[in-house]
């Protein structure tokens, strides 16, 4: 990949998304943000499995927006 690809995503979607915690999910994308850098948009994936909490999905939603694409 070059320098201007763009990595989207990347939570393991039933571990980390239906079966983890906030703040699990957090340390996650967290992880995957400094891999990735600048260009990760922050994403649960293709889908979101049935039955994941919704303070899981609040979660995914909390970090993109505390989150600058710079950081």
């Amino acid at each position: 990949m070059g320098p201007g690809q763009v990595l989207v995503g990347n939570l393991d979607l039933v571990r980390d998304l239906r079966n983890g915690s906030p703040e699990s999910i957090q340390a996650a994308l967290s992880e995957c943000h400094r891999q990735a850098g600048a260009r990760y948009v922050v994403a649960a994936g293709c889908e979101v499995p049935r039955d994941t909490p919704p303070a899981n999905i609040r979660a995914v939603a909390d970090y993109a927006s505390s989150h600058k694409p710079e950081e």
